[in-house]
């Protein structure tokens, strides 16, 4: 799922089958067959053992969340990483975005990179297809792929499912990082320019391209976060500005300066 291109991304190892394994560990290490006769509530099936397999080796191999110990599952990092769904999706943020030549990582730029025009892709299939003959990387990208990739997308923070698309607004994923990132650069409750959070942006969120206008994913999140009163951005005068994804109507196309405030990122 998160390896190296042409790494498959088949919709089996869901988010919520791969957090649900990780929590059963993280309550009590067992071997792989009790695990998966929990997994399966002491009714196997072929399909379940299929979802069991591949969510098992996300969980180990893709995110080194689990490792083995005498013939049995452990954990392989901190608890704490399973303590909430939003605890797991920061983890995870922490390890997939920073594989630069994984299936996941190079469509999800592609995605981004879209802005509307994956509302005229009519549906997975077309959208899997047209990725494929432009990044030559996912060459061998396939529909089943897209239907897998769009469920880790969503809970990662990068857009709202709707029909046959990702609608591209990233305010989960830029909150996570105001939360967990931020601080460690910048001051909350203080302007920061724009250029400057461009720079820390661009180097902790890999998947999107920030050398221009701002693709419509990041720009919807800011504006939403904005909206909600967790961050504010300004234009002020005579300072370098950044410009936004145009939307008909919204006020905000642009900013100098944006601060994040402390209180919303508790």
């Amino acid at each position: 799922m998160f390896q190296k291109a042409p790494d498959s991304m088949i919709p089996d190892p869901t988010p919520e089958r791969v957090y649900a394994i990780c929590r059963m560990v993280a309550h009590q290490s067992m071997t792989k067959d009790e695990l998966k006769d929990a997994m399966s509530l002491g009714n196997p099936s072929n399909s379940n053992y299929s979802e069991f397999n591949a969510s098992l080796s996300v969980a180990t191999n893709d995110l080194g969340a689990l490792k083995y110990v005498d013939d049995k599952l452990q954990l392989a990092v901190d608890a704490s990483c399973f303590v909430s769904p939003a605890a797991f999706r920061r983890f995870v943020s922490s390890k997939v975005f920073l594989v630069k030549d994984s299936s996941f990582l190079l469509f999800t730029k592609w995605y981004i990179a879209q802005n509307e025009r994956v509302f005229t892709l009519d549906d997975w299939g077309v959208k899997a297809s047209t990725a494929s003959k432009e990044v030559s990387a996912l060459s061998v990208m396939k529909e089943n792929d897209a239907y897998g990739w769009r469920f880790w997308a969503m809970f990662l923070g990068l857009g709202y499912l709707s029909g046959t698309s990702l609608i591209p607004n990233a305010k989960i994923r830029l909150e996570d990082l105001f939360i967990t990132e931020f601080p460690k650069s910048f001051p909350y409750n203080e302007p920061v320019q724009a250029m400057d959070f461009r720079s820390w942006l661009a180097a902790k969120m890999p998947e999107a391209d920030l050398s221009g206008i701002w693709p419509m994913a990041v720009s919807a999140g800011l504006r939403t976060l904005h909206e909600l009163d967790i961050i504010k951005l300004e234009a002020r005068r005579d300072t370098d500005r950044i410009k936004l994804y145009f939307v008909d109507g919204d006020p905000i196309d642009e900013f100098s300066h944006i601060s994040v405030r402390e209180e919303a990122c508790r």
